[in-house]
C-alpha cells in the first residue's frame, strides 16, 4: 500500500522411527498434489465448475479418486485449493507502521489473471455465478484475500492508530476494490508506489472522518 502511525497420529517413541516415517519433501505425495491441482485448473477452465468431475481429474492425474477425496472431501474444497495454489492470498505483514503494513500486505498477493490458465478459470467462474457451490468458492477466496488486511486494520485500531469507531469492513471494501480493479486492468505485478498512494488516501480519510465524529 510515508508511514501514518508508528507502532494457513501419535508420535513414535523411537526417534529413529520418527525419521524413517517422515514424508520426503518433493516425494510422490507432493507430485500427486501438484498434478491434481494442475489438472483441476485445466478442467475448470475448459469445462466450467458444473462440468468438473473428480473421477476425470483422478484419471488425468494417474491416481484413484479416493486419493483425492482423502485430501479434499468435496469438489468445492478441491477447487479452492487449486485456485489458492495458483493465486496466492496476501499475508499480513507487521512492520510497525500501519501504512507500511497495509502496503506490504497487499504486495504479497498474486492474481488469477496473471496466466492464461488463470484467465480461463476466471471466465468460467464468472459465467457460473449464482451456482451455490461456485458462490461458496468465490466467497471463500474473497475472505482469504480480505482476512490479512483485516487483521492489520484491527490491530491498528486496538493500538490507537485508527479511530475506535472506524468501519473496518468499509475500509476493506475500498482498499481491496481498488487493488482488485487494478489487477483486472493490469494483470502484471502491482506497483508498490501506487498501492502506497491508495493506502495513504484511504487511511487519511478514515482518520479524518473519525476525528470529525468525536
Amino acid at each position: 500500500m510515508s508511514p501514518v502511525n508508528a507502532r494457513s497420529s501419535a508420535v513414535p517413541k523411537n526417534p529413529v522411527n520418527r525419521v524413517v516415517r517422515r514424508r520426503r519433501v518433493g516425494g510422490r505425495s507432493a507430485r500427486v498434489v501438484s498434478a491434481v491441482l494442475r489438472n483441476t485448473l485445466e478442467a475448470l477452465g475448459q469445462q466450467g465448475y458444473a462440468g468438473l468431475r473428480v473421477d476425470e481429474i483422478a484419471e488425468r492425474s494417474g491416481v484413484n479418486k479416493t486419493t483425492i477425496y482423502r485430501r479434499w472431501p468435496t469438489r468445492a474444497h478441491l477447487v479452492i485449493a487449486a485456485l489458492t495454489d495458483l493465486a496466492t492470498p496476501p499475508v499480513a505483514v507487521d512492520t510497525g507502521y500501519l501504512e507500511s503494513d497495509l502496503r506490504a500486505t497487499f504486495m504479497t498477493a498474486t492474481t488469477l489473471r496473471a496466466t492464461a490458465v488463470g484467465l480461463g478459470v476466471v471466465r468460467a467462474l464468472i459465467a457460473e455465478r449464482g451456482h451455490p457451490e461456485v458462490d461458496r468458492v468465490l466467497g471463500e477466496l474473497r475472505e482469504r484475500h480480505r482476512a490479512p488486511a483485516r487483521c492489520v486494520l484491527e490491530h491498528a485500531r486496538r493500538r490507537g492508530d485508527l479511530p475506535r469507531r472506524v468501519d473496518i469492513e468499509l475500509l476493506l471494501d475500498v482498499l481491496t476494490g481498488a487493488v482488485n480493479a487494478r489487477l483486472r486492468e493490469r494483470p502484471g505485478p502491482l506497483d508498490s508506489q501506487w498501492v502506497g498512494r491508495v493506502v495513504r488516501l484511504v487511511l487519511s480519510g478514515a482518520i479524518a472522518g473519525g476525528r470529525a465524529r468525536i
